[in-house]
């Protein structure tokens, strides 16, 4: 599940087309990890495994999809990507269609976020997506 297609759907926009600004407001932002965290819950409960790719920049972010997980009886794996500046400013700049809005103004704002204290496994991502999966996996295992 991508935070980015719950959000452009409580929008009704495409896939690929642009949000307007006030997608982007706090109370927005609210409601899409409040989906997303929703959804995976039930679908855990289902007894199926379950990805949310989003930024989870917020420590209750973090926090409510570590409670959903534990409420279904689900094992939880908390990976939190990094990566320098410079390096998403390359992949944003080169990403071509894409569901993302976001670009190297978003990027730049990412720097100033408090992120809290991350109880999740930082995985470095600024190499190779292959590179990326052999840290993430050998964080799970």
């Amino acid at each position: 599940m991508r935070s980015d297609l719950e959000r452009k759907a409580l929008f009704g926009v495409a896939e690929y087309g642009r949000l307007p600004p006030q997608a982007y407001r706090p109370e927005v932002s609210d409601d899409v990890y409040r989906v997303l965290t929703d959804k995976a819950g039930r679908i855990a409960r289902a007894g199926y495994s379950v990805i949310v790719d989003a930024v989870f920049a917020r420590p209750q972010e973090r926090a409510a999809l570590e409670a959903a997980a534990a409420a279904a009886g689900a094992a939880f794996h908390g990976l939190f990507l990094t990566a320098d500046l410079a390096t998403r400013l390359r992949r944003v700049g080169a990403r071509g269609p894409d569901a993302s809005d976001a670009d190297a103004a978003v990027a730049k704002s990412q720097e100033d976020y408090d992120i809290g204290s991350i109880s999740w496994a930082k995985i470095d991502a600024s190499g190779s997506a292959e590179a990326t999966l052999a840290k993430a996996r050998a964080a799970i295992e």
